[in-house]
């Protein structure tokens, strides 16, 4: 257990003091709140021990209906946001596990099992992803409902959550601005929490970058908690090239459940992340990026008053850099931020309609960047410095270096206050199902100079009809708005791409999108498909005015479309059974999904991060104890390239592997990751390195 206890030494080291005194006022307001209830509701943990329920579905009527097993009953089925509800009645919801993924390096593996979601920018712990060519600040990440808000022009990664901590992912794909805001004009993804009932603990390990995981997760009375230790060398291509994405990670989290009272749920995360390498095609010749320390420290507090319902979250992020150009300088920048929320809602019946509301305050403090350049100058023997200190910045991201100050500065320092109001409605007339709801939004966003205020109203309608016992049809109409980010606005700096330069004068984009689908849902099989199209107005890009500097600037518009589908079947049991007259007979399972989509802009140009076309297979087999399973990916060659992009070939990826329960206290998971060693670009970004080589993974679980 000897990792368990370096769990705890983040404790000791953690940059508390950067975090100014906006925290410290939070951590006592929770504290103030939270300590009283926590003492009160010290029970023995009636009920802890039931069964829980598999929540590890491909959808929400899942196509998996595996029989549950004593291992993974140490999570229960997560809860969804009250949104959930009235969406799925007009158009499918879909979320995704890791039951056909073993020790899974970071959470975007799971995400990649949607057909809408697509790998984005560069590599490493802190790569990023797409929602049908949506990306960077324009789709929402959530962790069980909790905004994650990022300064860098590449968007949240969730990078900093260990696997370890989700049970599943849900994604939104198409404009959700009416529930989320500005930073859903494109989707969202929430990141699921299980509820751990069982004393558990799980061991990984990963071939290519020799990464070691680390999980253990137990409970007392109505606490639960769960503490990851998680680190990786750097990694190789398909031809052994060296990748630059080592990391190292501790986290922990903590949640309490009281029995009564009017704080339902209270539950904080912390994770330090230190020396994460950018993976790159800059490396290590151009450009050699490091993330020396990333903090993340977040919670949520839900109440329940009567039919009032509210939550009170709060998320404080570090993020150091330090960008060494061989031969020439380094760059090395400190950002913080604290982004905090309040919300209450609550929902009546009103004349057979379900109506809910629910009114919004968020805000974003002490956002700042802090940026320095060092000058390399000639060492004692008349050279410049640059070999020698390139290794000693890949063995340790706190190497000495002969250096000269050129500047000091402080590049952003921002702030963002959001008002909103939410209001839905849903109601059934026979085999028809109608949901509409709209938002009023208000924001001011304010440095040192400027302060903007912007107003915007986004709202959605939907249908879905029942066209037979098995078939359904809908349609989605919305609108969505996305306001400039801090970033866009005020920044102006060095970023590991060069000089990047910020507007005030940015207009807000406006966007209209519209969907339809059509689904079936039968025994054993459920698929549909999907026609999407969104036009954005005022579409903000980065682009490249002279080498090593960039804008950003409105583009007139620019619009998505594409189709995607997704099929889940499952052999039925019942009828092997019958079949062959035994009651372990086992059944084969399989999942089809892919999507197809392009964008442009308003004179036709290819707009950057539109994905190539893909599909995806997966096909196994269960029989009583052991789990086999195949995942088939094939993505197309890429062509239409946008501004910052490369082309693309086409690309096929194989990765098998297999469970095992032991007992009933005991698993072992396996897996081959890119069996045929396929050597291909990880996305379109001209930045982006190669994907990882062939890699074995291993996992065990076990019950305490």
């Amino acid at each position: 257990m000897k990792s368990l206890s370096y769990s705890f030494c983040f404790l000791s080291s953690a940059k508390f003091s950067r975090f100014g005194l906006a925290p410290f006022r939070l951590l006592l307001t929770v504290s103030f709140l939270a300590v009283p209830v926590f003492c009160a509701s010290a029970t023995d943990a009636q009920g802890a021990d039931s069964e829980g329920v598999d929540a590890e579905g491909a959808n929400n009527a899942s196509s998996n209906d595996i029989s549950a097993k004593e291992v993974e009953r140490y999570t229960v089925t997560a809860e969804r946001a009250y949104y959930n509800q009235t969406l799925n009645s007009i158009f499918p919801q879909y979320t995704y596990d890791k039951s056909n993924l073993v020790g899974s390096p970071h959470i975007n593996d799971i995400l990649l099992q949607s057909p809408s979601v697509n790998l984005n920018g560069q590599g490493g712990q802190i790569q990023n992803i797409n929602i049908r060519g949506f990306s960077r600040w324009r789709i929402q990440t959530l962790l069980d409902g909790v905004p994650i808000v990022s300064d860098r022009r590449a968007g949240a990664s969730v990078g900093f959550v260990p696997p370890s901590f989700i049970q599943g992912v849900a994604v939104i794909p198409g404009a959700a601005s009416t529930y989320l805001g500005s930073g859903a004009i494109g989707g969202a993804v929430d990141l699921l929490l299980p509820y751990n009932t069982k004393s558990n603990l799980q061991i990984g390990w990963s071939s290519n970058q020799q990464a070691q995981d680390y999980s253990y997760a137990d409970y007392a009375g109505n606490t639960d908690w769960n503490l990851s230790y998680r680190k990786g060398n750097n990694g190789s291509d398909a031809q052994g090239n060296t990748l630059f994405d080592k990391f190292e990670q501790t986290a922990l989290f903590l949640r309490h459940r009281p029995d009564n009272g009017v704080l339902k749920e209270a539950w904080t995360l912390y994770s330090d992340n230190r020396d994460i390498g950018k993976s790159s095609s800059d490396f290590p010749e151009d450009r050699v990026t490091t993330y020396p320390e990333n903090t993340h420290w977040l919670g949520k507090m839900t109440f329940a008053f009567s039919n009032i319902f509210s939550s009170l979250w709060w998320h404080q992020s570090t993020l150091d850099t330090h960008i060494l150009r061989p031969e020439d300088r380094i760059n090395e920048s400190e950002s913080e931020a604290l982004d905090f929320g309040f919300d209450v809602g609550s929902n009546a019946r009103i004349n057979n309609w379900q109506v809910n509301w629910q009114v919004q305050l968020l805000g974003r403090e002490g956002v700042t960047i802090d940026e320095r350049e060092l000058t390399l100058v000639s060492s004692a023997s008349g050279s410049l410095v640059g070999e020698s200190l390139l290794n000693e910045t890949l063995s340790s991201t706190g190497s000495s270096f002969i250096s000269e100050l050129a500047y000091e500065l402080r590049t952003l320092d921002a702030s963002e206050t959001t008002i909103a109001g939410i209001a839905d409605a849903t109601r059934s007339f026979g085999d028809t199902s109608l949901a509409f709801g709209g938002r009023l939004d208000w924001q001011q966003q304010s440095n040192n100079a400027v302060d903007i205020e912007n107003a915007n109203i986004s709202g959605f309608i939907g249908a879905s009809h029942i066209l037979s016992p098995q078939w359904t049809a809908s349609v989605y109409l919305s609108s969505a708005f996305r306001n400039p980010s801090l970033t866009e606005r005020y920044f102006s700096g060095e970023t590991p791409r060069g000089t990047v330069l910020g507007d005030v004068d940015l207009d807000t984009e406006q966007a209209t999108n519209i969907q339809a689908s059509l689904s079936y849902n039968s025994n054993g099989l459920t698929a549909s498909v999907e026609v999407f199209r969104q036009k954005i107005n005022h579409y903000i890009e980065r682009t490249t005015v002279s080498e090593d500097v960039q804008v950003y600037s409105n583009l007139d518009s620019a619009t998505i479309q594409g189709i995607s589908y997704q099929l889940d079947w499952q052999q039925s049991q019942a009828a092997n059974r019958s079949q062959n007259n035994t009651p372990d007979q086992g059944y084969w399972f399989a999942q089809l999904n892919g999507a197809w989509i392009e964008g442009e802009d308003n004179i036709g140009s290819a707009i950057a991060d539109i994905p190539p076309h893909s599909q995806r297979l997966t096909l196994g087999y269960e029989l009583e104890d052991v789990r086999l399973f195949s995942t088939l990916v094939y993505r197309a060659s890429k062509r239409d390239i946008g501004d910052g992009e490369k082309e693309l070939d086409n690309v096929t990826t194989l990765d098998i592997g297999a469970a095992w329960q032991f007992n009933q206290r005991t698993s072992l998971q396996a897996s081959w990751r890119n069996l045929t060693n396929q050597q291909y670009y990880v996305s379109a970004d001209d930045k982006a390195a190669f994907a990882q080589g062939e890699s074995v993974q291993l996992a065990l679980t076990f019950l305490l």
